[in-house]
């Protein structure tokens, strides 16, 4: 069978390539595994919390430690926040408090990148010194376009501190967006220690990257108010900027144009043109001196190869350097620079009452420059300075490396001559071949050499020949000095310095001065001291060595007159010891007395006495002894110190008692001590007694142990203390030796009061505070404070005030090593307020700089309550609340958030003025305070106001615009006013001004009837203090408003009821009188005088000029007066003019008798019926005050006979009546003689005719016609 098959026929089946596809087949399904495994794994760590935190922590582990974030929140596709990032590298330390970031990932599928907000909370960067790295030259971009568009909607930091330089940014809030064609940056806050910033800054992404910007700051130099633009154009290849700073006095302009992409670094500066103007630069920084610098800047390229420019600098305030000011007065010059070469030339100084010329080079090779000195007065550089001026000359040339020092300088009585040069080579070496200073014939010499590289090996030798220290500082006391001195050694480590000063024959103040010196030191051991000082016979002598175990060091003064030393000696001191030992277990044993000692630096002391003896070994006993009295050393003065020590090294006693007086405040101390020193040179022991008497004081309450190590670490255990009213417990307290502190404990019953002579409130209260408090070594640490008891008294005025009403007053602090958050929560009656916030802790090193971050929200639920404070009569109503961000430098937080106000309410009984229903809408942003809208509805109308109030500058400047619709000011039964306008108050630069126009819709205004007398305003009560004025008075007033009295205004006082009209234009000026232009009319009324009610038949007030002084012109007339009788005034109000007026040709006594009796005069007894009148008029004239009555007086009734026969006798009648209408009459009638009454009913029937009825004593019935015949 096998021979007849066909050699070339295949197998029936193959499996290898059934098997090759199969295994395709696992290959994919693995790769769709292992990729949909990515996918997952992708977004676990991406879109879930757990998955994000693990991918943070795994590139903290793979970046060594670099990075790491302590805490996080949410997930890469939800928005996330991370706590606590840090960034270690070689250059820089990063710590970042928090980074928030919200976004939209679906923006992602429209090809943008959309970040909502992006915000970072405290950041510090610490810069670490590294190897300066040649600079490279920059290369212009190709493009700046990004393959996504991209915008930040708001971008916040709340501060940035950057160290070693202590500088720190604020609140910087920024945005940001790309849209493919420009990047656009906007700066819309940052603040600084000098102030805030706005900056915008707009980029084109393809060349020449087109470029627009502008910043603008405002800020304070020397509490002057200064504001500063910069402008940005042109492109990125060659941006061009200019800009400009003003302040009251002060000024900056500055234009220039950059290449910085340039090849030639001399063509990156286009140009710079700079001019400022009264500049201080310790408002800059507070380490520079303070000058007032006026200056001009211009550089721009010569040729192409180098830069060319000039400087012209004028000081106005130049001072010497003692006083932390510039001596210089003028600097001018100009200079030429290229890759070679800097060419100073033209330039001058004048300094310090001088001149000084200043011309040279400055290449790589080769330094040549020359300094030309004239008649420099040396105490204007320093005012401990001799009193000469000096001229001369100062060169340096040579390579660099290698420069050469010269210098000639002469005055009247100095002279100084200087040469010294640097070696080049692997050990250079400073030669200092000639240093003499001469003064008046004396002369001090130098001369030596100095090692600057390896052990830095060192020699110097000096002569003084004739020396008078006087001659150079005033301080020093007069004298002839003549030594020599040499010295030699190495300054490298370990350092070694020998010295050796032998004084010949010489003189200080007068005395003679001998002895000699020889000092040797080195490895920390003082080989050998050698010294014998006499001068007159105050005597100074050492001999020995001390360091090392076996030396001695034997020490004795004698110096019966201190003053020989200087003016600011004084005084005795004597003493003897010897000094043996190692400096960590010395032996000692001297004595130390001083009298009426005085020491320069203000230091005194009446005596000073102690005595010491420390034996070498730890059994052996020892004693040490300290009394001073009477120390005065600044502020602090010791009455009197004692301090005593005494018992063996291994177990002694220690005891201080004083009493001494710091800032004016007596205190007295009682410390007492017992422990011993240990093999470790450690001291332990316990602190037994305690006491610090006066305010505020302490009292130790038991003994507490204490231990203090060699290397600085000090341990103290649990204790008790009473202190501030209250009590202190210590649980312990630990400082280590690098500085870090550890301590836990709590304080109860602290009163604050206690502190009262350290801490002035302006308010009384008697608080009391209760504390809790933990801290480790480490840094992390807590604290809580809050109120146990007590109140706050708000004074009121001399003689009231209102409780708080205190109810919770709590803080918390913790500490995580690195910031420091609390929470602050206050409770009273009136208000509610609770805060929370952060801070760096920087180690501790915190100051007005360290930025602050947090928010408050406070509220005063019911404005009802504080009536009370405002006093009686006022009635208050609503709530409001505040929701604010505060950011800042501590020392000066600002603040920024909403204030809200809901169901205002404001009554004012006395006045009338009832505004309800009111709301306000406000905003706090840093020093600026704007009030979007503050409404209150009164009657059928309401008010509105709107503005801003600044406080940037040092007077705040403030905008309100009020808008009035039929507004109610007032509403009361004797006073009403409903009025419509706008106006608008302004107080800008210290001046006050209020223009707008206000209608009137509807008056009625009533002035009092009857009120109590006024002092004139010479009259001086004795014992009364005076008016203090009022802060309006003298503050510059502007004015121009319009009032229109509308058509329904009524005015009633004083005897007048009229309802006026008119329009008067009311204006002011800094400086003068108010104004007034315009008219007032009378529409109708009355006016009641002489006992009678004048209608007022013509009215006007005429304003032309000075607003108390209109002009008038008024007619009143009896009414219904048969012959018109009246009374005109014109003039003005200062020069008024009277005059009685008829109808009809009379004379003025018929005018007044018509006017007052209603007829005419006929004879003698109308004279008296005058007469009688002026006792009715007076007591009109009170009735006119109380208002009870329209008629009130004595009157002259004639004889009559009545219709029965009867004869009714003339005689005097008591009247008092009231007008009930215009026509109608009612009154009680009295005679004197007759003691008829009877009540009096009239009606006017006309001017001519009216009808009376009298019901009384006798019933009689009257009409009248009146017919004239005069």
């Amino acid at each position: 069978m096998s021979e007849n098959q066909n050699p070339h026929s295949e197998p029936a089946a193959t499996p290898a390539p059934l098997g090759k596809p199969r295994r395709w087949r696992y290959v994919f399904g693995a790769l769709g595994v292992l990729f949909a495994l990515l996918l997952a794994a992708l977004g676990w760590i991406s879109a879930s919390p757990a998955g994000f935190a693990w991918a943070l922590q795994q590139a903290g582990k793979l970046s060594g430690g670099q990075f790491s974030v302590a805490s996080t929140q949410g997930a890469l596709w939800q928005g996330f926040e991370l706590k606590d990032l840090r960034w270690r590298s070689a250059g820089d330390d990063v710590d970042i408090e928090s980074l928030r970031l919200d976004w939209q990932p679906a923006a992602l599928s429209r090809g943008e990148i959309k970040i909502d907000r992006l915000a970072l909370g405290h950041v510090r960067v610490n810069s670490k010194p590294t190897p300066e790295k040649k600079p490279t030259p920059l290369e212009a971009p190709h493009s700046l376009k990004l393959p996504i568009k991209i915008t930040v909607g708001e971008l916040s930091l709340a501060s940035l501190t950057l160290e070693p330089a202590h500088l720190s940014l604020y609140r910087l809030r920024a945005g940001y967006d790309y849209d493919g064609a420009r990047h656009r940056l906007q700066l819309r806050q940052l603040e600084t220690q000098w102030g805030e910033a706005r900056a915008g800054l707009t980029l084109a992404a393809a060349s020449p990257f087109a470029l627009s910007g502008e910043l603008r700051a405002s800020g304070k130099l020397e509490q002057t108010a200064v504001k500063a633009r910069l402008d940005l154009s042109g492109n990125l290849i060659k941006p061009a900027f200019a800009g400009e700073l003003d302040g009251s006095g002060i000024s900056v302009d500055l234009a220039g144009a950059l290449q910085p992409f340039d090849s030639n670094p001399f063509n990156r500066l286009a140009r710079l043109d700079a001019r400022v103007g009264n500049i201080n630069p310790q408002a800059i920084l507070a380490s520079w001196p303070k000058a007032r610098l006026s200056f001009a800047v211009f550089a721009e390229p010569d040729a192409g190869q180098r830069i060319k420019g000039g400087l012209t600098l004028v000081n106005a305030e130049p001072g010497p350097l003692s006083s932390h000011k510039l001596p210089l007065s003028l600097l001018a010059g100009e200079f030429r620079a290229d890759e070679q070469a800097l060419e100073l030339y033209n330039s001058h100084a004048a300094l310090a009452g001088g001149q000084l010329g200043l011309s040279g080079e400055l290449k790589p090779d080769h330094v040549k420059l020359a300094f030309d000195l004239d008649k420099l007065a040396l105490r204007q550089l320093h005012a401990d300075a001799p009193d000469d001026a000096i001229s001369g000359r100062v060169t340096i040339e040579g390579a660099p490396s290698a420069p050469r020092f010269a210098a000639a300088l002469k005055g009247k009585l100095l002279q100084a001559n200087a040469l010294a040069e640097i070696s080049g080579g692997k050990q250079s070496t400073l030669l200092l071949k000639k240093l003499e200073l001469g003064a008046n014939g004396g002369v001090a010499s130098l001369n030596g050499k100095l090692g600057l590289s390896g052990r830095q090996l060192f020699e110097l030798n000096g002569k003084l020949e004739r020396t008078d220290p006087a001659r150079l500082l005033p301080s020093l006391p007069k004298g002839d000095l003549n030594a020599t001195l040499k010295m030699a050694g190495q300054l490298a480590e370990p350092m070694e310095v020998g010295a050796k000063l032998q004084f010949a024959p010489s003189k200080l103040s007068g005395a003679p001065l001998s002895g000699s010196a020889n000092v040797l030191f080195g490895q920390e051991r003082l080989k050998q001291l050698l010294l014998d000082l006499k001068l007159a016979d105050n005597r100074l002598q050492a001999n020995g060595s001390y360091g090392v175990t076996g030396d001695k060091l034997k020490l004795a003064i004698n110096a019966p007159n201190l003053s020989l030393l200087g003016p600011g000696f004084a005084g005795t001191v004597q003493g003897q010891g010897e000094l043996a030992g190692v400096p960590k277990t010395p032996v000692l044993d001297a004595k130390l007395q001083a009298d009426r000692l005085r020491l320069p630096g203000g230091v005194t002391l009446q005596t000073l006495r102690f005595a010491g003896n420390i034996k070498a070994d730890q059994a052996s006993p020892f004693q040490l002894s300290l009394d001073v009295a009477a120390l005065q050393a600044g502020d602090l003065r010791a009455e009197q110190l004692h301090a005593r020590a005494g018992g063996t090294r291994a177990r002694h006693s220690l005891q201080l008692d004083g009493r001494f007086r710091l800032e004016e405040l007596a205190y007295g101390v009682q410390l007492a001590a017992a422990g011993g020193l240990g093999h470790d040179n450690g001291w332990q022991g316990s602190v037994q007694k305690l006491e610090l008497s006066g305010k505020p004081g302490l009292s130790l309450q038991a003994p507490a142990a204490l231990a203090i190590a060699a290397d600085g670490q000090l341990k103290l255990g649990a204790a008790r203390l009473a202190a501030l009213g209250g009590s202190l417990n210590i649980g312990d307290f630990n400082r280590q030796p690098s500085g870090a502190l550890s301590s836990h404990g709590s304080a109860r019953g602290i009163r604050l009061a206690e502190l009262g002579p350290l801490l002035k409130l302006p308010v009384e209260q008697n608080l009391q505070f209760d504390a809790d408090w933990g801290l480790n070594p480490s840094g992390v640490g807590r604290l809580a404070l809050w109120r146990s008891g007590g109140d706050v008294q708000l004074p009121l005025d001399k003689n009231r005030h209102a409780a708080l009403g205190l109810k919770t007053a709590r803080l918390d602090a913790s500490l995580d090593g690195r910031m420091l958050a609390f929470n602050v929560n206050l409770d009273s009656r009136f208000a509610q307020a609770q805060g929370q916030g952060s801070l760096p802790w920087n180690g501790g090193r915190i100051d007005g700089h360290t930025p602050l971050s947090g928010n408050l929200r406070a509220s005063l639920p019911a404005l009802s309550a504080l009536a009370e404070l405002a006093g009686p009569g006022l009635v208050l109503g609503g709530k409001l609340s505040a929701d604010l961000a505060l950011s800042g430098p501590l020392a000066d937080p600002q603040a920024q958030g909403a204030i809200r106000g809901e169901q205002l309410k404001l009554e004012d009984h006395r006045t009338g003025i009832a505004l309800s229903d009111g709301s306000l809408q406000a905003r706090i942003d840093g020093r600026r305070l704007s009030m979007q809208q503050l409404r209150f509805v009164s009657g059928k109308g309401d008010v509105t106001a709107s503005g801003s109030l600044d406080f940037s500058d040092a007077q705040p400047d403030a905008r309100v615009k009020v808008a009035l619709q039929r507004f109610s000011v007032f509403d009361k039964p004797n006073r009403r006013l409903v009025v419509s306008g706008q106006s608008e108050l302004a107080f800008v630069g210290g001046k006050l001004s209020l223009t707008g126009r206000i209608r009137s819709d509807q008056g009625r205004v009533g002035l009092p009837k009857l009120g109590a007398p006024d002092l004139g305003a010479d009259v001086v009560v004795i014992g009364r203090a005076p008016p203090e004025p009022s802060a309006f008075a003298s503050m510059p007033l502007t004015v121009a408003l319009d009032l229109d009295l509308g058509e329904r205004f009524r005015f009633s006082g004083q005897g007048l009821d009229v309802e006026l009209s008119g329009l008067v234009h009311v204006s002011a000026n800094p400086g003068e009188a108010p104004a007034a232009k315009g008219q007032v009319k009378v529409d109708k009324g009355r006016y009641k005088a002489y006992g009678q009610d004048l209608d007022i038949t013509f009215g006007a007030i005429t304003f032309n000029g000075p607003l108390d002084n209109p002009l008038l012109n008024v007619q009143a007339k009896r009414r219904l007066s048969p012959v018109g009788a009246g009374v005109e005034v014109s003039g003005s109000v200062s020069a008024p003019k009277v005059r009685l007026i008829a109808d009809e040709p009379m004379t003025d006594k018929d005018k007044l008798a018509w006017l007052v009796l209603g007829r005419a005069a006929s004879g003698d007894r109308d004279n008296n019926d005058l007469a009688a009148s002026a006792g009715m008029m007076l007591a009109g004239s009170i009735n006119d005050h109380i208002g009870l009555f329209d008629d009130l007086g004595v009157s002259s009734r004639q004889e009559k006979t009545l219709a029965n026969g009867t004869v009714s006798p003339a005689e005097q009648v008591v009247t008092v009546g009231r007008q009930l209408t215009r026509e109608l009459y009612l009154g009680y009638e009295y005679g004197i003689s007759s003691a008829d009454q009877a009540v009096k009913l009239a009606y006017q029937l006309s001017k001519s005719w009216s009808v009376i009825l009298r019901a009384g004593t006798a019933l009689s019935t009257e009409s009248r016609y009146t017919v004239r015949f005069d």
